[in-house]
């Protein structure tokens, strides 16, 4: 026997037998055989064996390659049969067709929507050149008694990172901005999206510059760079370049237009503005003031990094730490203070960050993850309706295939026809779902905010998924119902006797099973997202939050008290105050403190009050006083709970001294301030965050120029009339300045919008599911009471009542939904408990059990509705009828 390298390799033998042709085949391959063996003795086997499969190869030619013959017999025209068949068979039976054809074009309308949103969310930041190397600097900072985590740093953390470590390429410093009021040509705009960055902005982002010379940008102090959308509004058709804007910040002259900012950016700008414009932004390594951004060489690991940036804070802020407190910074850390830098890529910010000072609310890759969840489990629905359908009717096509076997068909050629028809509907399926996402696109684009374009939808590879999609779908749900159907024997059948599969029962047991085990898991996250949503919006959060109306931008006006004197005096205006940030939003800007007597110091969140905002915002002052023009209030300070807490303040904190450390940002030294009352610990943040120490200064102190809003306390029923009214004062005292105003409410529940837009889709998605679910059920519950017509009317005959019958065929179904309902309720348990995870202030697990009783409720309610129609009719129609036909 030969041995196994002396042989040309088999496998290129044989394939070479299967393509060529006859008369050619001996006396090629004998051809082939010489030039293999003479290749083996002059340079060994595995040459020759590579300049076999070479030649092999090579024959594939036409003259060599068989003739395929194109008769009735031939795979085209058993194709072209079986289509015809399957189209018949699908237009005979238009329920069945409906519900699968109807059932998967929803799903998969859906599923495709469900991807573009996904699509939209995960491409954020994707457009900038350097992407894989751009990193953001991001903060951990340990406090004694809790960890703050910050989008912004100090100002010299990049910049001293692309000095000290070689492996950064460039850095740039991003301000995030304020309110500006524009003017060009006695024309005001407010311009609330101003960002101000370093003169490098353009090299590290990919947003492209229409107009203006890069490396000239910033070569005056006061440039803007302003968006292509901004240079139409304020010039229209005209050249902005050199044209000069006035503004707050003084006179602005527009060296560029750049292009509107992606939607899919955690940052956008209207203006862009040089960094060295804004002189309070100076070189230090303590204060969070700019977003920090690194550019990494080639190949260089964040990590390493982030390692080197404990070196930085111990080399250049340590310095300033123990100048500020008063300690060193061995006994700054001991007191459990700490930085920890870490570096953000630029494409995880929008999904993967929820830090303090963010651009704006980001995304949350928890609501990725479930929504794609969602996509493949409504796809999955619609299959499993096809499959359940498909077997189910076994019965019914029993005889079919039994007459199709006696007279010749093989097993092969059922097996393709019932492939086919199962394409068939998944390829119709998928064109209405195409349809359907082309008139659904714009009001799914309202619904959640988003703009994706259809462009994006029919781009070559999308259609060549689509398509293969569709065969593979099609292929996997008619697998096994092609198998089944096809495996009938003929004899068995055409006598009626035809055996039940018992397999095919718990398949079919089992898909039910799974269908209403997603939807009671949808039913239960949904309703558990409405208590999150309920309890976050019935929540006592400390203050009054119904009926304040904000007045923004106060300090615009010249002359503050003249204006509250005069908006006063509106009917319907119970109250008013005036705060530097409103609860939910502003600016709460941040303060060392220590108390006299002990050297450590510690940071707490600050705002400013005037007199009469505490009373107006209805805060519980549980100690001392609040401010009041009865007092000098100069160096009196509230604190809320957690900051007594925090400053370890024993017995009664009114009337302690506390001390703002000040170190070397004032040259006149620390300032002293006496405790004047103490507030109950109130939500000034979202619920998302706990509630963290917090100091609070009289608009008398040294900040009170940071008040910036006035709330009103109005009578809801005159709203209309005093925003206008106020538009009114506000014109004749400051003509130059746009009017801003808002309802507290309303931007409280701004703070969830995309906890709300979750639980609105959630909704809609488990209709979705129920739906399919149901239909499906529908379906099944037709062909399987069918198949128990003798049954019943043999029961009946015997002295069954109908009521007996209805029971007896519901039976089978809820067993069905409680198993489901068993299975459902670990599942949703644990996802929900992962989303509320995300909530610092969150409803207990325990009290969302009506939630699942609700859910399992829902859901046998519908399958009995679904399920009663057939039940009710098979249970009183006429057994003798029934059992004649059968």
């Amino acid at each position: 026997m030969p041995n196994k390298k002396q042989l040309p390799p088999k496998l290129y033998t044989r394939l070479f037998e299967w393509f060529c042709k006859e008369e050619y085949f001996l006396e090629l391959q004998g051809d082939l055989e010489e030039e293999f063996s003479e290749n083996l003795r002059e340079q060994g086997y595995s040459i020759a064996a590579r300049l076999y499969k070479k030649e092999v190869l090579k024959m594939i030619r036409p003259s060599v390659l068989k003739k395929v013959k194109l008769n009735d017999n031939n795979f085209s025209a058993m194709f072209r049969i079986n289509a015809k068949l399957a189209f018949r068979n699908l237009l005979k039976n238009k329920l069945y067709t409906f519900i699968n054809v109807g059932g998967l074009a929803i799903s998969l309308a859906v599923c495709m929507l469900i991807l573009l949103y996904v699509n939209s969310e995960t491409s954020y930041d994707d457009y900038h050149p350097n992407k894989d190397r751009l990193y953001r600097v991001a903060l951990d900072r340990f406090y004694p008694d809790h960890t703050s985590h910050y989008a912004v740093t100090p100002f010299s953390m990049a910049e001293q990172a692309a000095i000290d470590f070689p492996e950064v390429e460039a850095f740039c410093r991003i301000f995030p901005g304020f309110g500006i009021n524009v003017t060009y040509e006695n024309e005001t705009f407010l311009e609330n999206d101003l960002r101000a960055s370093d003169k490098n902005f353009f090299d590290l982002f990919g947003i492209e510059l229409l107009k203006g010379n890069k490396t000239e940008l910033f070569d005056v102090q006061n440039a803007v760079i302003i968006s292509e959308s901004t240079a139409i509004k304020y010039f229209g058709q005209d050249e902005a370049v050199g044209k000069i804007l006035k503004s707050d910040l003084g006179d602005l002259i527009v060296t560029g237009v750049a292009e509107d900012t992606p939607e899919n950016t955690h940052f956008k700008f209207d203006l862009l503005i040089n960094l060295e414009l804004l002189n309070f932004l100076q070189a230090n390594f303590v204060n969070f003031s700019v977003h920090n951004y690194l550019l990494l060489k080639e190949g260089v690991d964040p990590e390493l990094i982030n390692k080197k940036y404990v070196d930085l804070v111990e080399t250049y802020a340590a310095g300033q730490i123990e100048r500020n407190q008063k300690i060193s910074f061995e006994e700054f850390k001991a007191s459990g203070n700490g930085y920890n830098y870490f570096l953000q890529p630029v494409t995880d910010i929008h999904l993967k960050s929820q830090l303090e000072a963010e651009f704006e609310p980001n995304g949350n890759i928890t609501y990725i993850y479930i929504f794609l969840s969602i996509a493949v489990f409504i796809v999955a629905l619609a299959a499993v309706n096809f499959i359940n359908l498909a077997t189910a009717r076994s019965t019914e096509r029993a005889k079919e295939v039994g007459i199709r076997k006696v007279l010749g068909s093989e097993k092969r050629q059922l097996i393709s026809q019932f492939l086919i028809e199962s394409v068939f509907v998944s390829i119709a399926g998928m064109l209405i779902a195409v349809g359907l996402v082309y008139l659904i696109t714009p009001a799914f684009n309202g619904f959640t905010d988003k703009s994706i374009p259809l462009s994006d939808f029919t781009t070559a590879p999308n259609i060549g998924i689509l398509a293969a999609f569709s065969l593979i779908l099609g292929g996997i749900a008619g697998i096994y119902p092609a198998f089944v159907l096809s495996s009938f024997q003929p004899v068995v059948v055409l006598k009626g006797k035809m055996i039940h599969s018992k397999n095919g029962a718990w398949i079919r047991n089992g898909l039910v099973v799974f269908q209403f085990f997603i939807s009671i898991v949808l039913i239960c996250s949904t309703l558990i997202v409405g208590q999150q949503m309920r309890y976050m919006q019935d929540r006592n959060l400390g203050f009054e939050k119904d009926n304040i109306l904000v007045i923004e931008r106060a300090f615009s006006v010249p002359d503050i008290e003249t204006f509250k004197t005069e908006v006063g005096k509106i009917p319907g205006v119970n109250g008013m105050g005036a705060s530097s940030a409103m609860p939910g939003s502003g600016f709460y800007f941040g303060a060392s403190f220590r108390l006299q007597g002990v050297n450590e110091s510690i940071a707490l969140n600050c705002a400013v009050f005037a007199d009469d905002f505490q009373e107006t915002m209805q805060m519980e002052l549980i100690a001392g006083r609040s401010f009041s023009k009865e007092y000098q209030d100069t160096l009196a300070l509230i604190l809320n709970e957690s900051a007594v807490s925090a400053l370890g303040i024993e017995g009664d904190p009114v009337g302690q001294r506390v001390i703002n450390v000040q170190g070397a940002n004032n040259p006149a030294g620390d300032a002293v301030y006496q405790v004047a009352g103490v507030i109950k610990d109130y939500n000034y943040k979202s619920l998302h965050t706990e509630i963290t120490p917090m100091a609070i200064f009289s608009d008398e102190s040294s900040f009170g120029g940071n008040v910036a809003n006035l709330a009103l306390k109005i009578d809801q029923n005159q709203a209309a009339s005093i925003i206008e009214s106020v538009r009114e004062i506000w014109r004749e005292q400051a003509p130059n300045q746009t009017y801003v105003y808002s309802f507290l409410d309303d931007t409280l529940l701004e703070l969830y919008e995309a906890e709300k837009k979750s639980g609105d889709l959630f909704l809609v998605f488990t209709g979705i599911a129920i739906w399919i679910a149901c239909i499906g059920l529908f379906g099944l519950a037709t062909f399987i009471i069918g198949s128990r017509i003798k049954e019943i009317g043999v029961r009946k005959v015997l002295g069954a009542t109908s009521a007996r019958v209805v029971f007896l065929l519901m039976n089978d179904f809820n067993k069905l939904i409680f198993i489901a309902v068993v299975l459902a309720i670990p599942a949703a348990v644990w996802v929900m408990g992962q989303w509320l995870e995300s909530f610092a202030y969150r409803i207990n697990m325990m009290d969302t059990w009506i939630s699942f009783v609700i859910g399992g409720v829902v859901s046998l309610a519908v399958a009995w509705v679904t399920v009663s129609y057939h039940s009710i009719k098979a249970a009183m129609s006429n057994p003798v009828k029934n059992l004649r036909t059968e």
